[in-house]
């Protein structure tokens, strides 16, 4: 599977796609049913469209990566799209030339979703971004993906860690004294757990190994699988980072944690802001705390560090319902199907 997750002919270079996202989309969706990877264009242009429409996925670096899981999609597909002119998809440093499109069919299994992940995550680093841009053939771009998607996985430095939740090295022994150190657990999570998940736990994560006094730990809660930060980490942690477009699962296992919360991109724009507002937080007795009971965080009048607007949250529940209800709206699809087949009109 992942030795054509991309071909030469789900690649276009410098290419004029129109000046929207819509245009994009389309043409890219386009590609995908001409590699005879999608039924129809337009249905799977109609679905990632439809997920573009909750939330941006224009990312730093000049990158977007609009993304979706589709009954039209037949196989797990990347297409990928170097744009003259730039489109805007909403990411922090402007307009984007580097789209990808993942797409992935509506019943596909969770290993597919492991292989984008891959994806997803190697596009926060600079000299992937380059080489894509440096690229002259379609050929040099395939190669350049298939590298990153069919990478072995790194082992683990430490007992703790696992593909799900990476922690942080321990510090060295000429770094800050263990009672500086401040120790953060972070959760971030997307509506279909595809790509911004990733990439902001790998944001976090780097920015992170970059800071003096910061260790810290991402627990990923997306569609390949969640692997929970062990107890002992969260019982010895200064503060909690909730990155997430969708509710946080097992939320009470942080009562009493000084808590960030905020919507997954702003993880993979701000990470470094995010990270020095957990240990701010870490050190305030009047922080935001995360409660049990209805499972939201503290909302005390003189609690400080709150910055999810109930808009947010009302947004945040309806994407985790929404989440839960796409197998049963994939399932019910096939049914139907099933009954046309056999039962006729």
């Amino acid at each position: 599977m992942t030795d054509n997750i991309i071909t030469p002919e789900l690649v276009a270079l410098d290419a004029n796609f129109g000046g929207t996202t819509t245009e994009v989309i389309t043409n890219l969706a386009t590609l995908v049913q001409g590699a005879g990877r999608a039924t129809s264009a337009d249905v799977l242009a109609g679905d990632a469209l439809a997920r573009e429409a909750k939330s941006d996925t224009g990312v730093p670096g000049g990158v977007a990566i609009p993304h979706c899981r589709s009954e039209a999609v037949t196989q797990p597909t990347l297409a990928f799209a170097r744009l003259d002119p730039a489109v805007n998809f909403g990411g922090p440093d402007g307009d984007a030339n580097l789209v990808f499109l993942i797409a992935a069919p509506a019943g596909g299994g969770k290993e597919h979703l492991k292989i984008l992940s891959k994806l997803a995550r190697a596009l926060v680093k600079k000299d992937f971004t380059a080489a894509l841009r440096s690229a002259a053939t379609k050929d040099e771009i395939v190669e350049l993906v298939l590298n990153v998607v069919n990478a072995a996985p790194k082992k683990a430095t430490a007992p703790a860690a696992t593909t799900e939740a990476t922690p942080v090295p321990e510090a060295s022994e000429s770094s800050a004294p263990s009672n500086d150190v401040t120790r953060i657990v972070a959760i971030t999570a997307c509506p279909t757990g595809i790509a911004h998940t990733y990439m902001a736990a790998d944001s976090l994560t780097q920015t992170a190994e970059e800071m003096d006094g910061v260790e810290l730990v991402v627990e990923t809660q997306g569609s390949s699988a969640v692997t929970p930060v062990a107890s002992e980490v969260i019982d010895a942690a200064d503060a909690v980072i909730f990155a997430t477009d969708v509710g946080v699962k097992d939320r009470e296992r942080f009562v009493g944690k000084p808590v960030i919360e905020s919507g997954v991109k702003r993880a993979i724009n701000e990470p470094k802001k995010m990270i020095e507002e957990a240990v701010a937080a870490s050190k305030n007795p009047n922080a935001y705390r995360v409660t049990g009971g209805n499972g939201s965080a503290e909302a005390s009048a003189d609690a400080e560090g709150a910055q999810l607007g109930w808009g947010k949250r009302i947004q945040q529940a309806v994407m985790t319902g929404v989440s839960y209800m796409v197998p049963f709206v994939a399932a019910g699809g096939l049914l139907l199907a099933l009954g046309f087949l056999f039962g006729g009109y």
